[in-house]
């Protein structure tokens, strides 16, 4: 009589467990593919030589169609020279890049630095891997060894050497 019933219990165990595949699909088809790391260090070569190094405590990999990294953490990215002198520096409390578009888009307290000395502080920045630039829209302040400038429109070289403000709304000298 007990084998009776563990047998019974076990058939109909199994009749529960059976699944579709397109029940299995649709349940599954509207999930992004993610990937995780922590303590991320990711080196940039350009012909055999180090470009740029970016270091973040962690980052999420989104496919959703576009292949995106998520640093909810915030990023710190060093951009070397041919002699791996820190030639430019970019701080950021939030990050996304863009892999489709090789764009980057650092958010929040952002801080951008060059071999001069200058700083750069804003809440939005974009670098385009592709077109080697970085730009924003958005207010900046420019802080120099004898002025602050601050402004709209912001574009330079990805090695903060050269730079151009569209809308200068104020210029202290120190």
């Amino acid at each position: 009589m007990i084998f009776k019933f563990f047998y019974f219990f076990i058939f109909l165990l199994n009749i529960g467990c059976v699944n579709k595949i397109q029940h299995i699909n649709s349940n599954f088809s509207n999930q992004k593919i993610t990937d995780f790391g922590v303590d991320v260090e990711i080196s940039y070569y350009l012909q055999g030589q180090l470009e740029f190094q970016l270091i973040a405590p962690e980052v999420d990999q989104i496919s959703d169609p576009i292949k995106k990294n998520i640093f909810s953490q915030g990023i710190s990215v060093y951009i070397y020279n041919s002699s791996l002198d820190t030639i430019a520096s970019i701080f950021s409390d939030f990050a996304i890049q863009n892999k489709q578009d090789n764009l980057v888009e650092a958010k929040k307290n952002v801080v951008l630095k060059n071999i001069q000395n200058e700083q750069l502080n804003t809440e939005s920045l974009f670098w385009d891997k592709n077109t080697k630039t970085i730009y924003t829209d958005d207010f900046v302040t420019i802080n120099t060894n004898n002025e602050i400038i601050m402004g709209y429109g912001f574009l330079t070289d990805q090695n903060f050497s050269t730079y151009s403000l569209s809308n200068i709304t104020g210029t202290i000298y120190l």
